[in-house]
């Protein structure tokens, strides 16, 4: 750990005081982030090229002429890509490359930082099995749930238009339902859904289970989603013929309260601008990782500050 640390301090074109805003994470964050994507990178480009073919010899000295020669590069490449969302030729001005290789490097460095965050343990589920068994052993018995939207570029196929408009955002969309604890956890993060894709829908066809006595807290867009034993906490809707009585109003004001918890979760994964603005990338395979990388980043930044408050 402590050679990658001085490995970092070596490059210069790494701004080391203002990695926190460039990147996101802290100077500790992205030194342990830092040591099990070197070991990935290493392992991947052992035995592949940067257009992914197989060598026929395994490499073990990584080639010097490479446009991102060493792992620190290679994440702070990757970091500063996801955390500003810039245009890739603006991009390629910054690392001294042309355009076509900093989209090599963005398709090929995304799955390797999935994987290294995937080592840290970070990374939420995708498969109810692996919430709910999670669940159990945490013991978590509370948790909130709620659904986050990405912009995308208009689709040119008329058909494909209509199936990825939201009418909630008025735009296209792709969106993800995530559930989270009381620690701001992000636990689970469902698949990657088109705009018009209903809440419910998304929750229903993940056929999510809680343990019994569990407490879920969501919004109104899941209205008529009732897991088995579990206590569903969720704020009455205002009609203008039925208007709520003043201890109904107290109750919602009470259940909002503690909703807020995930727009503060909503915030965190959303410091990286990917996700945040307009995504580019065309590969939906590659938007629907970058989505997990935004979250495991998210987990790995609470789990540092919640061992700095223990430490304390």
């Amino acid at each position: 750990m402590n050679y990658l640390n001085m490995q970092l301090k070596r490059q210069c074109s790494i701004n080391y005081p203002k990695l926190l805003e460039l990147t996101s994470l802290q100077v500790e964050e992205f030194m342990y982030l830092l040591y099990h994507f070197d070991i990935c990178c290493k392992t991947y480009f052992r035995l592949h090229d940067l257009s992914g073919n197989f060598r026929r010899i395994p490499k073990y000295i990584e080639d010097a002429r490479s446009s991102l020669p060493d792992s620190s590069r290679k994440l702070y490449f990757i970091l500063t890509y996801l955390k500003e969302n810039p245009n890739q030729q603006y991009h390629g001005e910054l690392f001294g490359m042309s355009q076509s290789r900093v989209s090599k490097w963005v398709n090929l460095l995304i799955p390797i930082l999935e994987k290294a965050l995937a080592y840290l343990k970070v990374v939420p589920k995708r498969l109810s099995h692996e919430l709910y068994v999670v669940l159990k052993n945490l013991g978590e018995m509370f948790v909130l749930m709620d659904a986050t939207e990405r912009e995308i570029p208009r689709s040119v196929n008329y058909e494909r238009q209509k199936f990825e408009y939201s009418g909630k955002k008025r735009t296209h969309t792709i969106k993800n339902n995530l559930i989270t604890n009381d620690s701001n956890r992000i636990l689970y993060l469902s698949d990657s859904y088109e705009g018009s894709a209903h809440d419910k829908r998304i929750a229903d066809e993940a056929e999510l289970q809680f343990p019994d006595n569990s407490y879920l807290v969501q919004d109104l867009g899941y209205i008529g989603f009732d897991p088995d034993n579990v206590t569903v906490l969720m704020a009455q809707k205002n009609y203008k013929r039925n208007p709520l009585s003043s201890y109904e109003q107290e109750i919602n004001w009470l259940i909002g309260k503690i909703r807020v918890q995930v727009e503060h979760v909503m915030a965190g994964i959303k410091r990286l601008k990917i996700v945040k603005e307009k995504i580019r990338l065309k590969n939906d395979h590659i938007k629907d990782k970058v989505m997990v990388i935004a979250c495991a980043l998210h987990n790995l930044r609470i789990e540092f500050r919640n061992n700095n408050k223990k430490s304390e």
